[in-house]
């Protein structure tokens, strides 16, 4: 029998032979034709080849790899202090050359030349065009690629994901800080995809929100802290629906959200969702202060749009306000702005409507100790019983969410009824909670330097702060959550006429949270403060040693003069330590503490506060108070006075009196 290389020269005409071959021929037909595509296969490959090469050089030729575009969907940054490119994903899988995360244009060739291969051995069982659509239809919008050559992928698990992902906008959602939590003491962000509105009107909790965060738990406690500020967690991108987001944050959370929406086209949005897509099974390794869920979605924007170079203003920390900050002041970018109160906002909102006698009527009533048919007797008035009705009903659903009510099914029985007995009156007017005059992006820079200049128990002194966040309670309120103040990091340095330049203090972590006294819903302050602050009197050899100190304790708050003022009281517990003590170094006590926090007037706040506490093992006790003032001068500067006395039984009175400025940025 003939041979297949023999069989291939003869169909190629290039072999003539006699009749008698032509039968044994015949029998080889599908053998020879198996051997004839090898040669085909191979020429498709060299195709293939070159025209990878072509792409390469024109890649090369038009500069690619250094464009933003291609930089933004690599997370390409430069190191504040090497000036080296580098990746901030911490993934090996989301490059395609091993050195892919240092050197950009070694990532844009193997990108290339990967597209040309159909195997689905990256994330998800895909190609790498399917992994990485985004990178696919940006190269192809530059380069052009041939569909002869280079054709578009199928990529069914990516179709059925965009298919149920539908965006005509995307609008970026701040909830409000929550103090509760280590992890949103600064509020978050996240986007949310807005699809085409039907014939109804926008349903939007049934978008689908785009978020980034820690895949920790929040339950560890310090350990969360110290892992999260150290990189230790991964981060990660999700979408799930937007009404699971109101749920955790407006409802279980109490915490308003601002909702910003962005002026994106059509194009702008697809690549944003493209490259969502690509991040989705990327790691990210988390820290608190800069690669968060805030600067994350600034770099999701950035794709969106890679001219906005969000992600650039933020170097050392991003905190999600001055994120909002940043797209809010971005100009052509913003559209609409909508507030979504909590149900905390709206239950204080209903009983300033009510007053003390509705509001305590909704109480009896939430609680089972006030019938419905025992409330008609008491409130004559049809449209306030009914909304004292309402006010009822959404407090069993507010407690009922923080399991204080029992089982969902006895929430379910109380809501019932209070409800049955609304739908007997008459239909009343919906109660809206007014949008509050300023929303967070227009209150004052979060990080802030003081120069104070005064005396210290007869000596002159100069002061210098600076804080990287976030607000005190001082700072004027316009944006920001009444009655909470978080500052970390905050440092002074002390110099007076004879020293030199020292550390006066260094307080990593502040937090008052107060939370006045209210009719309807239970009000928890407290607060908390850890630092390292010298010695208010000097020794003998005139050193004032530093130590360490932690201090705090729960409170209660209270609105008065029509909330113009905000008085408080705290269980002042207190923890010290200090080297070269001449007693010794450890102490521990406790006391109350006590003030108020008035409104003068417009930028003018006051704040005065006593304390006074005992020490076990026969230390001696402490006593002192404060009072400082803050005039808002403008957004960005206030005029501040703050003055100090202390005493500790045995020792001199210690005074401090300092003036001077205060610079936000």
């Amino acid at each position: 029998m003939p041979s297949p290389r023999w069989a291939c020269r003869f169909l190629a005409g290039r072999n003539p032979v006699s009749k008698p071959f032509l039968t044994a021929l015949m029998a080889a037909l599908a053998t020879a034709l198996m051997a004839c595509a090898g040669p085909a296969l191979s020429a498709t490959e060299s195709d293939q080849r070159a025209y990878l090469g072509t792409l390469q050089a024109r890649a090369h030729t038009l500069g690619l790899a250094d464009q933003r575009m291609w930089r933004t969907l690599l997370h390409d940054v430069v190191h504040p202090l090497t000036r080296h490119d580098r990746s901030l994903a911490d993934d090996p899988d989301f490059f395609l050359h091993p050195q892919g995360a240092t050197r950009p244009a070694d990532e844009l060739d193997a990108t290339l030349a990967a597209f040309f291969d159909p195997a689905e051995t990256h994330a998800l069982g895909q190609s790498a065009a399917c992994r990485f659509p985004a990178r696919f239809n940006w190269l192809n919008e530059q380069l052009g690629f041939d569909p002869a050559h280079l054709p578009r992928p199928d990529c069914p698990r990516y179709q059925q994901w965009r298919s149920g992902v539908q965006a005509e906008r995307i609008t970026l959602i701040f909830p409000s800080a929550y103090l509760n939590s280590p992890a949103s003491m600064y509020g978050h962000t996240f986007l949310r995809l807005d699809p085409p509105a039907p014939a109804g009107g926008e349903t939007p909790l049934l978008s689908y929100a785009i978020s980034y965060a820690a895949a920790g738990n929040e339950a560890e406690g310090l350990a969360f802290a110290l892992k999260g500020l150290t990189g230790l967690y991964a981060g990660e991108f999700s979408n799930s629906p937007y009404y699971l987001r109101i749920r955790d944050y407006n409802d279980l959370e109490n915490r308003d959200i601002w909702e910003y929406e962005l002026k994106l086209t059509p194009p702008e949005i697809a690549r944003l969702i493209d490259h969502t897509w690509e991040l989705g099974p990327t790691r990210f390794d988390y820290y608190f202060f800069d690669e968060n869920c805030a600067y994350h979605l600034l770099s999701l924007l950035d794709a969106a749009r890679p001219e906005l170079n969000l992600s650039a203003q933020f170097t050392w920390w991003a905190l999600p306000l001055d994120t909002v900050k940043a797209v809010t002041q971005t100009q052509g970018l913003l559209g609409a702005v909508r507030y979504r109160p909590s149900n905390a906002t709206e239950m204080r909102h209903r009983a300033g409507l009510l007053g003390p006698v509705g509001s305590a009527q909704a109480k009896a009533l939430s609680t089972g100790q006030l019938s419905p048919a025992a409330l008609a007797s008491q409130e004559p008035d049809t449209a306030r019983r009914a909304l004292i009705l309402e006010t009822a009903e959404r407090l069993v659903t507010y407690d009922g969410s923080q399991g204080r009510l029992g089982d969902e099914a006895q929430v379910q029985r109380a809501r019932m009824a209070l409800l049955m007995a609304r739908a007997q009156l008459p239909r009343g007017t919906p109660v809206t909670v007014p949008t509050p005059p300023d929303e967070p992006s227009t209150g004052h820079g979060t990080a802030r330097i003081d120069v104070m200049l005064g005396q210290r128990n007869g000596q002159g002194l100069v002061e210098l702060a600076a804080r990287p966040a976030y607000h005190d309670l001082l700072d004027q309120p316009e944006g920001f959550q009444r009655g909470a103040a978080i500052q970390f990091f905050r440092m002074g340095l002390s110099k007076t006429a004879q020293g030199h330049l020292q550390l006066e203090r260094l307080t990593p972590v502040e937090i008052t949270s107060l939370s006045p006294h209210e009719p309807l819903l239970a009000a928890r302050s407290w607060r908390v403060e850890m630092s390292l602050q010298r010695r208010a009197q000097a020794r003998a050899d005139g050193l004032r040693p530093l130590g360490a100190q932690v201090r705090g304790g729960p409170g209660y708050a209270w609105d008065l003069a029509g909330e113009r003022v905000l008085a408080y009281a705290f269980l002042d517990n207190h923890l010290a330590w200090e080297r070269e003590l001449d007693r010794q170094a450890w102490q521990a006590g406790s006391g109350l503490a006590a003030g108020a926090l008035v409104d003068l007037g417009p930028g003018w706040r006051v704040q005065a506060e006593a304390f006074a506490r005992a020490y076990l093992g026969g230390q001696p006790g402490a006593r002192g108070a404060s009072l400082a003032s803050r005039w808002r001068l403008n957004r960005d500067w206030n005029l501040q006075g703050r003055c100090e006395v202390s005493l500790r039984q045995g020792e001199p009175v210690n005074q401090t009196c300092l003036m001077g400025l205060q610079r936000y940025w």
